[in-house]
C-alpha cells in the first residue's frame, strides 16, 4: 500500500511539473525591466532576441527553416488555458534602415523564394503575421520551405516584424523593438579562424593579437569579423582574380579603417589565410594592424 501511495505521489509531481512548464519563469530582460516573476503579469516576446540570422551551406532542394520562435510566458496555468492570437507587423522599410545604421545590404526576402509551413503562424496579404496560441500553448515557430535552387547567393535577405497587438499580454522589454531574421548562403571562406599578428601603438607601443575568430559571409566574396583585437566589425573582400583583399569598417563616425600605405592585404588560398595590413586614424597617431587570419 506505501509503494501505491508513493507512486501516485510520483506521478502527480510530474502532472504538476508539465502543467507549469509554460507558465513564465524570469528572465534577464524582465530583472533589467523590473519586471519581476511575481508582479501577476502575463508576457509574450520573442526568447532569442531581436536578431537572428540564418546562414546557409549551398543548397538546391527546399530547406525546412524555423525562422524565429515566439513564445507565451504565462503567470499562471489558468493563464496558459486562454485562447490568444498574436498580430507581428511586417516592417520591410527597416531592412532600408537597418541597412543605413550597420552598413549592410540585406534585401527583402522575396516570397517566390518561400512558402510558409507553419500551422499557428500565418500571414496576411501584407506580410503580417498572425501567431495563434490555443490553451495549453506556449510556444510557437514560424516555420517557412526554402528554395535553394532560387537563392541568389550574390544576395542576402532579411524580414523584419514587430509585435502590434499582444491580445492582451505585456511584451518582454527585450522584445519591444523590431525583430530582424538574416538569410544568406555561407560562402567558401565563411567559417572559424584563428588570428594572429600585431597591434601597433604609437603612444603605449605594440602589444600581440592572439584569438579566434569567426567570419561571416557578407557578399559573394565577402566576411566580416572583428576588428584586430577592439571589436566592432569590418568586412573583407577578397578579389578573386588577384587575391588581393579590401578591407573597410569603421572604428567610429569619424575613424575608417584605411589600408597601409606600401602594404597589401591579400589571400592566400593554399592556406586558406588572410594577411591583412590596415590602420586607422586618431588623435596621437595612426593604430597600424598587422594579422594573419588563418583558417581552423
Amino acid at each position: 500500500m506505501k509503494k501505491n501511495i508513493l507512486k501516485y505521489l510520483f506521478l502527480a509531481g510530474i502532472v504538476t511539473a508539465v502543467a507549469v512548464s509554460g507558465c513564465r519563469k524570469e528572465t534577464a530582460a524582465d530583472k533589467v525591466g523590473g519586471q519581476a516573476m511575481d508582479n501577476g503579469k502575463s508576457f509574450i516576446g520573442f526568447p532569442d532576441g531581436l536578431e537572428q540570422a540564418h546562414f546557409f551551406d549551398p543548397f538546391t532542394d527546399i530547406k525546412t527553416v524555423d525562422v524565429f520562435s515566439i513564445k507565451r510566458d504565462a503567470k499562471s496555468s489558468a493563464d496558459l488555458q486562454k485562447d490568444q492570437t498574436i498580430i507581428l507587423k511586417a516592417l520591410p522599410a527597416a531592412i532600408d534602415k537597418y541597412n543605413e545604421n550597420n552598413d549592410t545590404e540585406y534585401e527583402l526576402l522575396p516570397t517566390s523564394l518561400y512558402t510558409i509551413s507553419s500551422a499557428k503562424v500565418t500571414a496576411d496579404g501584407s506580410g503580417n503575421l498572425t501567431a495563434k496560441f490555443p490553451p495549453g500553448d506556449f510556444q510557437n515557430y514560424f516555420t517557412i520551405k526554402l528554395n535553394g535552387a532560387k537563392f541568389d547567393l550574390t544576395k542576402k535577405y532579411a524580414l523584419a516584424y514587430k509585435i502590434t497587438d499582444a491580445a492582451g499580454l505585456n511584451i518582454h522589454d527585450a522584445s519591444k523593438d523590431t525583430l530582424f531574421t538574416f538569410f544568406a548562403i555561407k560562402n567558401k571562406y565563411d567559417g572559424e579562424y584563428h588570428s594572429t599578428g600585431t597591434f601597433h601603438h604609437p603612444v603605449n607601443g605594440d602589444r600581440a593579437i592572439d584569438r579566434d575568430k569567426t567570419l561571416t559571409t557578407a557578399g559573394a566574396t565577402s566576411v566580416t569579423t572583428e576588428i584586430g583585437d577592439i571589436g566592432g566589425s569590418m568586412t573583407l573582400t577578397v578579389n578573386e582574380a588577384t587575391n588581393e583583399v579590401t578591407v573597410s569598417g569603421n572604428v567610429s563616425a569619424t575613424q575608417p579603417l584605411l589600408p597601409v600605405v606600401g602594404k597589401k592585404s591579400t589571400y592566400d588560398p593554399a592556406t586558406k589565410s588572410f594577411i591583412l595590413n590596415y590602420r586607422y586614424e586618431a588623435g596621437t597617431g595612426d593604430r597600424v594592424v598587422e594579422e594573419t587570419i588563418k583558417h581552423i
